[in-house]
């Protein structure tokens, strides 16, 4: 099929498919937010489908997560009447959409040969510094660039020591775990969180207006204002990231749009770029390709880097959407859930083989799985096993899958 063609056709789908919910869910086109939600996500759906290789191997894959996934939706139907109701889907598509963004990352490094093992702590890092540097008085925009770079960053670092001084990922990693969960706990001694922000914000207007000779009811008014301006730019952010209005109420799935627009983007690089292909061959044999001409260690670390700007921006979509945070355990165990979702989704954990469409799949299992744990009341003691359990299966379907493969 002509290129042009495939792809006219793949942006009609991705436009038919979300006119298909929008439309009937009654969705709205005010305010600016769900027109730009709208096209992202239509745009992002078709660019999944263009870039999908369409092979038996990729299928099989595929197929794996996605009958899995139907099992748990129908079982999910069953378990609570108001399972399918409006808003527990947005909740349900929201939290997909929040994994998703660690699961992209972590997919492509992967993917490289590489592992990361410090992006729950990172993401736990940068929510409470997204708050604690609020609380200091930085515009919320600023204070997002701020934690998205040290993201960037870290992940520089990180494919810096693995590449440059040739340690293991694993340990490089399992290392940046604990150093990042204590600089959380560090940085943020308690918690913080929006009211937490607008009260440090009232607090140093007001003693810098008072320190600048204004009387106290002046100043009073100055800190309130101030604090008001902070919180309404948080709360804005609020919805265009996570879809939740002034009421606290979820209106739309914006995370999960969000991941989609970052898959598409993945998609693209993956499978219709040079990058692409040299990240696929790192993977697959770094040796080899490094005596093929390609400069692997940039790639690498290029790949690092990306993997933690996407937990930092995590940290921030958790930070927002929950609306307040403990370095204790924001984003603990996130890593564990990323590396099982990619598992789940077709990326071997050998490298050098996935899709950016089984990511998204694979990313909303467990989303799913613990809704339907609360609708059946099952013991949330059961999650590490169930994990567990859940990532040994995913291992041992992708190596039946090689040992078919080298057969034939």
């Amino acid at each position: 099929m002509n290129e042009k063609l495939k792809f006219g056709l793949c942006m009609l789908a991705g436009f038919a498919v979300v006119s298909a919910v929008w439309i009937p869910a009654g969705i709205p086109f005010q305010p600016i937010q769900f027109p730009v939600w709208y096209a992202l996500s239509a745009i992002a759906i078709g660019l999944l489908a263009y870039t999908f290789e369409f092979s038996v191997r990729n299928l099989i894959r595929l197929t794996g997560v996605a009958v899995l996934l139907s099992g748990l939706i129908v079982g999910l139907g069953f378990s609570n009447e108001n399972a399918f109701g409006r808003s527990n889907v947005i909740t349900v598509l929201n939290r997909h959409g929040e994994l998703g963004v660690i699961c992209v990352g972590a997919a492509l490094l992967i993917i490289t040969g590489g592992i990361d093992l410090s992006v729950g702590s990172l993401v736990g890092l940068a929510a409470v510094s997204f708050g604690v540097l609020m609380e200091g008085g930085m515009p919320p925009l600023i204070a997002l660039f701020t934690v998205g770079m040290f993201g960037l960053v870290v992940g520089v670092v990180h494919g810096l020591l693995v590449t440059q001084l040739r340690l293991q990922p694993f340990l490089v990693t399992l290392c940046g775990m604990f150093v990042y969960r204590g600089l959380a706990r560090t940085v943020c001694k308690g918690g913080t969180g929006r009211v937490a922000v607008e009260t440090a914000v009232d607090a140093a207007t007001k003693k810098a207006a008072t320190a600048g000779g204004a009387d106290l009811e002046s100043a009073a008014a100055a800190g309130k204002s101030a604090a008001e301006s902070v919180s309404n730019s948080m709360l804005d952010l609020r919805f265009w990231l996570t879809g939740k209005d002034l009421t606290e109420r979820e209106v739309f799935p914006a995370q999960l749009v969000l991941m989609l627009g970052l898959a598409a983007v993945a998609a693209v690089f993956l499978h219709r770029s040079a990058f692409g292909r040299y990240w696929y061959a790192i993977g697959y044999n770094a040796q080899a390709t490094k005596y093929a001409g390609v400069n692997v260690w940039r790639h690498q670390v290029s790949v690092f880097a990306i993997c933690s700007l996407l937990a930092a921006l995590a940290g921030v979509m958790l930070f927002l959407y929950a609306g307040s945070v403990k370095p204790t355990d924001a984003g603990q165990e996130y890593e564990l859930y990323a590396i099982t979702a990619v598992v789940l989704g077709g990326v071997s954990l050998r490298g050098g083989e996935g899709t950016a469409v089984g990511v998204v799949l694979g990313a909303m299992v467990l989303p799913v799985v613990r809704t339907l744990m609360n609708f059946t009341q099952t013991p949330s003691d059961w999650v590490p096993w169930m994990i567990g359990l859940i990532l040994l299966l995913g291992t041992v379907v992708d190596e039946l899958i090689r040992r078919s493969k080298a057969g034939r």
